[in-house]
């Protein structure tokens, strides 16, 4: 191989790493900004209400949503690994756990608070890339002249897998926290438990309330209606929880994709309540 063609493999590897690098910054921001506000949202909750194992749970569903758009489905499209960022949102889920562990008596802000902290650092981990480019370029020389070739043809591949990788706005992963606290509060009681949304309409179909049902439901409510729009969700049956919806007094529960988990034997409140013009209705919370 000529050297011109190594300065160029190296290059490559030089590029490949500040792509990893910057995209890694990108999903460390979403996600950060995503904790901060769920912090700053239920900072009074009290200790019987965000248990450490509870709040774990909550908070790596915004993780997992960040995944699940940010890195899988560039995975999918493109066959790509993208090892280095799976394994940083790995390494934050861990952190989670870690805490989850550790914080017993922490009070909620005082948990997320470091929590966060803690993920931070793990994003932080060779901030400029430095140990990742040496890793690669280790592996590239270790190769005679084929498998040299071989080699910057995967980080090549990764390259451009990279550039493709777009992590989400941070109201996405904040709307997955706030869905994961409702849902981890469902007690299996859609008509009289919590861990729900409630949606009033009077007997003429006109919408009377909507409201969350568990604990700090009004802060949860209000953080949803101040993030569902920039994270696309346009109506609150749309959010991924069970939804108890009422006409009058005939009420219907759905599931959180909206199939129905309990009926009603009223066929005209059952064809108003399960309609997409009275879903409509319902953009946010009251």
């Amino acid at each position: 191989m000529g050297n011109s063609d190594y300065d160029t493999d190296i290059q490559t590897i030089r590029d490949y790493v500040s792509a990893v690098v910057e995209a890694k910054a990108k999903i460390a921001t979403s996600l950060l900004a995503a904790i901060d506000n769920f912090q700053t949202t239920v900072t009074s909750a009290s200790a019987a209400d965000a248990k450490p194992n509870f709040l774990g749970v909550v908070m790596k569903s915004g993780l997992k949503i960040v995944e699940k758009t940010a890195v899988t489905a560039v995975k999918e499209s493109t066959g790509a690994d993208l090892g280095p960022l799976v394994d940083i949102l790995h390494a934050a889920s861990d952190e989670i756990d870690r805490a989850a562990a550790a914080g017993k008596s922490l009070a909620a802000a005082v948990w997320i608070k470091s929590t966060r902290t803690a993920i931070a650092n793990a994003y932080t981990q060779d901030q400029t890339g430095e140990a990742l480019r040496k890793k690669i370029t280790k592996e590239y020389n270790d190769n005679d002249e084929g498998g040299r070739n071989f080699y910057i043809g995967g980080i090549q591949n990764e390259l451009e897998a990279v550039g493709k990788v777009h992590a989400p706005v941070a109201a996405i992963p904040e709307v997955a926290i706030y869905q994961a606290w409702i849902s981890q509060n469902f007690n299996n009681d859609c008509m009289d438990g919590t861990g729900i949304v409630y949606i009033q309409f009077g007997d003429d179909g006109s919408l009377t309330s909507a409201e969350v049902i568990a604990p700090l439901g009004d802060k949860i409510a209000g953080g949803l209606n101040n993030q569902m729009p920039s994270a696309g969700i346009s109506r609150l049956m749309d959010l991924d929880v069970v939804k108890k919806v009422c006409k009058g007094s005939t009420c219907m529960c759905f599931e959180g994709n909206n199939t129905v988990r309990k009926a009603t034997d009223d066929d005209q409140a059952q064809t108003f309540l399960q309609a997409d013009s009275t879903w409509n209705m319902v953009t946010s919370f009251s």
